[in-house]
């Protein structure tokens, strides 16, 4: 026997959700109920919606209306296609029901209402699981987490701009504009955060149903301009939540408070409805007026703003009497002085203050404990101090207010800021007293504005003060504090310049008894000096007569170019002499051009250089291959080196990279005049040791790099390790390009860090259309730019060869 909704659909018949008896169609004449025996969800239905589809799941038309929506009591919701056969009549009455709950996506199997918005997406308010829409295929869900006021929502309303509504259990009336929420609670004017019921009212305002009362948003006022209802917008409108940010919603109370026979407005569906003549009724919990006619149209509105005045100011929560803090002519005491004849306003002032006359001696200490406060005058009617100037230590302050509101003075509310102290205006008040503490030095001006019993908001009043600094924060006081803060610095320099002559007598007397043992210290420090420099010229001498012998070994480079017109060699040394050597061989086949990279560099790597140097040619001269030359200079380092797996051997070693070429010309025949033409095609062998070859192709602009067999020569390699080789056909226009790590390991720019194998290709690309020799001194020229004043780490040796 408990109804929780009634609908009416498109074909005349009326709906009724019940609590535990499923749902009841009623066509005039019997009623049909319809229960989980039939596939209804649950037996509890809370909210019933008809959708604007014509056809049924499967595709058959329906009579006249569309789907029916069922949201019941945990089981979900329910859609039933209700379709007709062609013989009418309810015997021939066929449908089927299908279920939707969270397994198939919905927020929550409890749902209180149920919107078909302007789209056709339908729009389910759930208990405790906010907000659930549903495109036809899938279910989107929203909560608090996207801005939703609360996860339990009563009521869906769609405007005519198709901004949704969504009233709350305790989180207020939320809009949705489609991208984000913006909630509106009782800090923004309603009378109550429960929202059971929203509605469109005839004059396309929005009615807001809460626990407390009808709340109706009739427009919003900009929040920080004078011209307040001039510029109102109306309540339904284009405007976006954040630009709606910048707007104070005007909001007119219905309640008992307001003189309004609402309690509060049921939850439930249409338990607020308006009919067709506009007139709204409420179903509410009052059992004096368990259901309540609103005829909003005839209401009689006071349109105008109420006036709205500053009373009076209190400084620390104490009420003042302005007028006897005016000094006297004398400069003493109180300046009030009266006659006979009239009232002096200071004895007006105290009591309409303090509700009765004060004494000399109650007029003299209030005047001793505020005497420092300066003001230019005081206005009429309220006592208010003009252009008011405050000491720091009474730097807390009060406004009493009100406005003049014949008929509801009760129900006018306030809105307030105090500029220089607030960020934004404060919420909307029903109090008539605005205290701001512990205020910061400046200028501060207090704004005031009062909203009407309808909604009416008056035009901001002003009243402006200024709080000083205290003592410490003056102007002087900074200046104390530089002239303390000289005089400290000089008093340290005295004190210390004092202390050091002091220590410098001393030490006079101490540097005069040890100059004699330092001038004999001195002849010995002399001959140790020129023993020193005598034995480092003669190290030095030693190194540079290696780094010629060093050179020597090193290839002619004549001979590179007289083989390779077009090819260029950087080798920029760390030290003196070098652990990076170049190795060129030509014999009658085959043309081997290296990059050989030993471990160390200086002395060390000199010597490692010239054994790998010799190991090199011997290998070359018994094999053209180069994998096969790797492997006889990687036992040849071994052996010489006497490298063994035990830990007492040396682990030095070498990387390398081998390139051979051969010359081989090829032959084709020529249509045009019945000839052969000759092409001079390249074979280029490589193999290498942790050091790749790097190919650029004629006209193509990648570098392609073909990689080494990655482990070193000597060292901790097997003596039967195998170097990989590889066969390339080379044309006229390819260069190539093999160098040892010192290069891309240097370290420079502006961050200081290294320059990396990817800049050195990036470079060698974007330098393909110079010369080799225009290539060698723009990578010369760039290192050295790029190592800066740094020190250079490591050898450096770059060959690079066109065909």
């Amino acid at each position: 026997n408990t109804v929780w909704s009634i609908t009416e659909d498109k074909t005349g018949n009326l709906w009724f959700g019940t609590s535990g008896g499923g749902v009841s169609r009623y066509d005039g004449k019997s009623f049909t109920n319809f229960t989980t025996a039939q596939g209804l969800a649950n037996n509890t239905v809370l909210s019933i919606t008809e959708d604007g589809h014509q056809l049924g799941t499967d595709g058959a038309r329906m009579s006249e209306g569309g789907n029916l929506w069922f949201g019941t009591d945990g089981g979900g919701v329910s859609r039933y296609d209700g379709r007709q056969s062609s013989g009418g009549g309810m015997s021939g009455t066929v449908g089927k029901f299908t279920n939707f709950t969270t397994a198939q996506g919905l927020a929550n199997n409890t749902v209180f209402s149920i919107t078909e918005d302007k789209t056709g997406n339908l729009w389910f308010g759930t208990q405790g699981g906010g907000v659930s829409r549903y495109d036809g295929k899938s279910f989107t869900n929203f909560t608090t987490a996207q801005g939703l006021a609360n996860n339990t929502v009563f009521s869906i309303t769609e405007d005519k701009t198709g901004n949704l509504w969504f009233g709350t259990d305790g989180g207020g009336v939320s809009r949705y504009d489609g991208k984000s929420f913006t909630n509106f609670t009782t800090a923004q004017g309603l009378p109550d955060n429960t929202v059971t019921q929203v509605v469109i009212t005839k004059e396309q305002n929005i009615a807001i149903g809460t626990n407390f009362g009808v709340g109706v948003l009739v427009s919003f006022t900009p929040k920080l301009r004078a011209e307040n209802t001039k510029n109102n917008i109306p309540a339904q409108n284009n405007m976006n939540n954040q630009e709606l940010k910048n707007y104070t919603p005007v909001i007119e109370i219905y309640n008992s408070n307001t003189g309004y026979p609402v309690k509060d407005v049921n939850a439930g569906q249409n338990c607020m409805f308006m009919d067709s003549k506009g007139i709204i009724w409420a179903g509410t919990g009052s059992d004096k007026t368990g259901l309540v006619r609103f005829d909003y149209a005839a209401l009689n509105k006071n349109k105008m703003p109420p006036d709205v005045f500053i009373q009076s100011v209190k400084i620390n929560n104490e009420n003042i009497c302005w007028y006897n803090l005016r000094p006297s002519p004398n400069g003493e005491g109180t300046g009030v002085r009266s006659d006979s004849t009239t009232t002096p306003p200071n004895i007006t002032e105290e009591v309409t203050t303090l509700g009765r006359v004060l004494n000399d001696a109650e007029r003299n200490t209030m005047y001793e404990k505020f005497r420092d406060i300066k003001f230019e005058g005081i206005t009429k009617w309220y006592p208010l101090p003009e252009n008011l100037i405050l000491p720091y230590k009474h730097n807390s302050v009060s406004f009493d207010f009100a406005a003049i509101e014949p008929a509801k003075p009760y129900l006018v509310r306030y809105q307030y800021i105090l500029e220089g102290y607030d960020s934004d205006w404060n919420p909307i008040t029903n109090a008539t007293t605005a205290t701001f503490g512990n205020i910061y030095e400046g200028s501060y001006t207090f704004k005031l504005k009062a909203q009407s019993p309808f909604g009416v908001w008056s035009e901001p009043i002003t009243y402006t003060f200024k709080v000083l600094p205290p003592w410490w924060r003056t102007w002087w006081m900074y200046s104390v504090y530089g002239i303390a803060a000289i005089a400290l610095v000089v008093l340290i320099v005295w004190w210390n310049g004092r202390r050091l002559r002091a220590k410098a007598i001393e030490l006079t007397e101490e540097v005069r008894k040890a100059t004699v043992t330092i001038v004999e210290k001195n002849k010995i420090v002399e001959e140790q000096k020129k023993v020193v420099e005598e034995k480092n010229k003669d190290i030095t001498d030693s190194i540079n007569y290696a780094k010629r012998i060093q050179r020597a070994m090193l290839p002619y480079r004549k001979d590179i170019w007289a083989a390779f017109p077009q090819s260029f060699v950087l080798f920029k040394p760390k030290d003196i002499v070098s652990g990076d050597f170049y190795f060129f061989h030509k014999n009658n086949e085959s043309v081997f051009i290296a990059v050989a990279d030993c471990t160390g560099h200086g002395v060390p790597g000199a010597f490692m250089s010239m054994i790998g140097a010799g190991k090199l040619n011997e290998a070359v001269s018994l094999s053209s291959d180069t994998s096969e030359i790797l492997s006889l200079l990687n036992k040849g380092i071994k052996t010489a080196l006497k490298q063994s797996d035990s830990d007492e051997s040396t682990r030095d070693g070498m990387d390398i990279a081998l390139v051979s070429l051969k010359f081989k010309d090829e032959s084709s025949e020529s249509a045009a005049n019945n000839s052969k033409l000759i092409t001079q095609n390249f074979e280029l062998n490589y193999a290498g040791a942790n050091r790749p070859l790097w190919l650029i192709r004629n006209g193509q602009a990648e570098v392609e790099e073909i990689k080494a067999t990655k482990t070193a020569i000597g060292g901790l390699t097997e003596d039967n390790q195998h170097f990989e080789s590889h066969e390339l056909k080379l044309q006229q226009g390819d260069t190539f390009y093999i160098c040892t790590d010192g290069y891309a390991d240097q370290f420079g720019g502006a961050e200081g860090k290294k320059l990396m194998t990817k800049k050195l290709k990036e470079m060698l690309l974007e330098i393909q259309s110079k010369t080799m020799k225009e290539q060698k001194q723009h990578l010369a020229n760039f290192v050295e730019n790029w190592k800066g004043n740094r020190e250079q780490i490591d050898d450096i040796l770059v060959i690079g060869v066109r065909i």
